[in-house]
């Protein structure tokens, strides 16, 4: 990998991404929780008893986990089991996936993520009662300002984890945060099994976010009568349970559009998090 390639992989400033950019801030700012591109990180291993190296891949998704758009970031990090931070030692940057090794020499529970990776500015028509309208066409041409519309400034804000776990899981990682928009393991992340299932809470700026809409997506679901997606909101207690009919892989993902935080340069963030997990037998 070329010094510059590297340096574009660090800061995010990528110049193949082009056009199909712009196409994923539109796609992740108008749509819901389904059709829209979701980045992942997903794990050759997400339990080891002896290996000393974990390989991850980094990919935006519309069918979970096949690859379509590598994952760039400003932010790549994890957190070892102590709580300390540190950099991957390796990326390697494609055009449909981003790949990251990394040596595990302490025993218990990593967290590995993307960071919080900020995309693409745009513009968008906001309406009286809040929607949000396109400023251009597919075609990139402009369109006419609806009546009552302001103009606004708009960027996308992601982040995806995932837990792996060397020898016997520990705790310290799984109270590590990462963006506004958190996805919080109540059940360990290395400890999901059929018969006990998932529970999580979900917060924005800290605060619990009950009512949310929320995806789960079952990796090699394509290929099953069971598709494996599912949509629901999350508890109003605050801590949401799920269940599950078959192991395998699992991507839990949610959308959110919020003011952005001062000091940033745009009016809007529209924040996606999602995290990887296994759910064995």
């Amino acid at each position: 990998m070329t010094r510059q390639r590297y340096d574009q992989l660090r800061t995010g400033r990528t110049p193949w991404l082009g056009g199909l950019g712009i196409a994923l801030v539109s796609a992740t700012l108008l749509a819901g929780s389904a059709g829209a591109h979701t980045s992942y990180l997903k794990p050759n291993f997400f339990s080891l008893s002896r290996a000393e190296m974990v390989t991850l891949e980094s990919a935006f998704t519309e069918a979970f986990s096949n690859p379509e758009v590598a994952v760039v970031s400003q932010d790549w990090h994890f957190y070892f089991p102590d709580g300390s931070r540190g950099e991957y030692d390796n990326i390697a940057g494609l055009k449909q996936v981003t790949v990251l090794e990394q040596e595990l020499p302490q025993e218990g529970t990593y967290r590995f993520s993307t960071g919080e990776r900020l995309g693409r500015k745009g513009r968008m028509y906001e309406m009286p009662d809040g929607q949000l309208k396109p400023v251009f066409n597919e075609k990139r041409e402009e369109l006419p300002k609806p009546a009552g519309a302001s103009l606004v400034t708009t960027q996308t804000a992601t982040v995806a984890d995932v837990y792996v776990t060397k020898g016997a899981p520990s705790s310290q990682v799984l109270q590590t945060a990462v963006g506004r928009l958190r996805i919080e393991p109540v059940t360990h992340p290395s400890e999901i099994y059929l018969d006990v299932g998932f529970s999580f809470r979900l917060t924005f700026d800290g605060a619990d976010m009950t009512g949310q809409e929320m995806t789960l997506s079952r990796d090699g679901g394509a290929y099953a009568d069971d598709k494996g997606e599912r949509h629901f909101k999350t508890n109003s207690a605050g801590v949401t349970t799920l269940n599950f009919t078959k192991p395998g892989m699992y991507l839990l993902m949610t959308r959110h559009r919020a003011a952005a935080p001062a000091g940033a340069e745009t009016d809007i963030r529209s924040y996606t998090t999602s995290l990887t997990f296994e759910v064995m037998p």
